[in-house]
């Protein structure tokens, strides 16, 4: 009866972490890219920008909205605490429209492609 004991605490314990983790494991799944999504930004790169003058939300919000403005970007992600920006644009975007985008955002805002 031991060994019965263990496999129903077992069981438990699996029903338990499953029941836990399982709404977090679903988001993951449906946050990853479709293939759809992956072939058509196959002619597209990533830039990774070191953006200086950033100290709030709000510098956050103007940075990304110029940034999304820029013909050819399809997808902009900008972080406070890093200090960086990640563009995904067209090939054919010169990396100085992007951080001539930066500096158009507000005054004191400066940009760098990162290596």
């Amino acid at each position: 009866m031991p060994s019965h004991r263990m496999n129903a605490v077992a069981l438990a314990a699996g029903l338990l972490v499953a029941a836990l983790a399982g709404p977090w494991l679903i988001r993951e799944i449906r946050s990853l890219p479709r293939a759809a999504t992956t072939a058509s930004r196959a002619d597209q790169r990533v830039v990774s920008l070191d953006v200086g003058g950033m100290t709030c939300v709000a510098c956050v919000a103007a940075v990304q909205g110029s940034l999304e403005q820029v013909r050819g970007v399809s997808a902009v992600d900008v972080r406070l605490a890093q200090h960086h920006a990640f563009v995904v644009c067209d090939r054919n975007v010169p990396d100085s429209t992007l951080t001539a985008a930066v500096h158009r955002a507000g005054p004191g805002f400066l940009a760098a492609v990162a290596n």
